[in-house]
C-alpha cells in the first residue's frame, strides 16, 4: 500500500506518496516502449579507434530525480552502475544539458563517443580486450542510482573480434565433464525501489505531476502461468475534511523486460484516470517467466475550488 500526500497553498500543491508501493503523482511522458539506443557502427568497428554515434529514444527525463543518464562504453561488469572506472568513454546526458549532453523532453538524445578502441586499460589498471570480451554502449541512471529502468546494453564488435572458427594444431589431450544443475520452483514477487513519491507544487485549478517509483515483478515459479499488477487509489483527503476525488488522478503506465535470458514478455496497462482499479502491467500465460519493471507518469488535476493544505491518498498495487 502506498500513501500519497499533497499540499495545496496559495502558490501551489505538493503531493508525496509513501507505502509499500511507491507511485509518483504526475504527468510524465508516456514512454511505453522503454529506453533504447542505436549505435553506428555496431559491428566492424576499427580496433585502433572508432567514433561511435549513439542515438537514444524512450528515456524518461524526469526519472532519477531528473539527473539523466550516463552513456558509457565497456564490458558489462557486475557493478557497472557504480564502477565508473570500468569504462573507456562516458558522457552525461540530462534535461538541463546542452548540445550532445541534452536529454530532450521527448526522451531522445544524440551524441558521439569519440576514438573508442578495442583494447584499453581501465581505472583500476586492468587490461580490457573487447576483441575477446563483449563490450557495449551502456546507458544507466546517473550518479550511481539503483534505478535500473534507464539501462540499455548495445553490443559493439570490432574487426578481428569475431568468434574464431575451428583450426589450429590437433590437441594432445582431451577430457570431458558432465555438468548438471537442479532448478526448484520459485515464487511470484513484487518489490519497489522506494516508498515515497513527490508531486510538483501547484495552485488550485492546475495539474500536479510526478512519476511512479519503479515496481519490479519477478516470476520464478517456472509455470509460465501469467500475472497482473493492478493499482487502486483512494481519494485525496485533507485533515479538515476536504477531498480531491481519486478520479482526478490519471496515470500513463510503462513496462519493460529486465533481460536475464528468460525471454518473457510484458504489456503496460492503458493510460487513464484511476477512478477505479487499473492494470499497471501484465504478462500473459506462456511468457510470464522472468524479471520485469513497471512505472507510470502521474497527473493529479486539482479542482479550482480546492482549499489550501496537505492532502493524503493511499495507492495499493496488487500482484496476482
Amino acid at each position: 500500500m502506498r500513501q500519497a500526500t499533497t499540499r495545496i497553498t496559495q502558490g501551489g500543491a505538493v503531493i508525496a506518496a509513501a507505502g509499500l508501493i511507491t507511485i509518483g503523482l504526475g504527468a510524465a511522458p508516456a514512454l511505453a516502449a522503454g529506453p533504447a539506443t542505436t549505435v553506428t557502427p555496431a559491428t566492424g568497428a576499427d580496433p585502433a579507434g572508432q567514433d561511435l554515434a549513439v542515438q537514444g529514444s524512450g528515456f524518461d527525463p524526469a526519472a532519477n530525480g531528473g539527473l539523466g543518464v550516463y552513456v558509457v562504453f565497456g564490458p558489462k561488469v557486475p557493478d557497472y552502475w557504480t564502477n565508473a572506472g570500468a569504462f573507456q568513454a562516458s558522457k552525461w546526458v540530462h534535461k538541463n544539458g546542452a548540445g550532445e549532453n541534452k536529454l530532450n523532453a521527448d526522451g531522445t538524445f544524440a551524441l558521439t563517443l569519440p576514438g573508442v578502441k578495442a583494447k584499453y586499460t581501465d581505472g583500476s589498471g586492468k587490461a580490457v580486450d573487447c576483441l575477446t570480451t563483449q563490450c557495449y554502449v551502456i546507458t544507466m541512471a546517473a550518479h550511481g542510482s539503483a534505478d535500473r529502468s534507464q539501462d540499455t546494453f548495445t553490443p559493439v564488435t570490432f574487426v578481428g573480434g569475431e568468434n574464431p572458427g575451428p583450426g589450429g594444431p590437433d590437441p594432445v589431450g582431451k577430457g570431458e565433464q558432465k555438468l548438471s544443475a537442479k532448478v526448484n520452483n520459485g515464487a511470484l514477487t513484487l518489490s519497489l525501489d522506494g516508498d515515497s513519491a513527490q508531486l510538483s507544487t501547484v495552485a488550485p485549478g492546475q495539474h500536479s505531476t510526478g512519476a511512479l517509483r519503479t515496481a519490479t515483478v519477478t516470476d520464478a515459479r517456472g509455470t509460465q502461468a501469467g500475472w497482473s499488477l493492478v493499482g487502486e487509489v483512494t481519494d485525496f483527503s485533507h485533515a479538515q475534511g476536504a477531498t480531491i476525488p481519486k478520479a482526478n488522478l490519471a496515470w500513463s503506465p510503462t513496462a519493460q523486460v529486465v533481460d536475464d535470458g528468460s525471454q518473457g514478455a510484458v504489456t503496460p496497462g492503458t493510460a487513464g484516470p484511476l477512478g477505479t482499479a487499473r492494470t499497471l502491467a501484465s504478462s500473459a500465460a506462456g511468457s510470464s517467466g522472468g524479471v520485469f519493471q513497471a512505472g507510470a507518469g502521474l497527473d493529479l488535476g486539482v479542482p479550482a475550488g480546492t482549499s489550501p493544505g496537505d492532502y493524503t491518498a493511499t495507492l495499493t498495487l496488487t500482484l496476482s
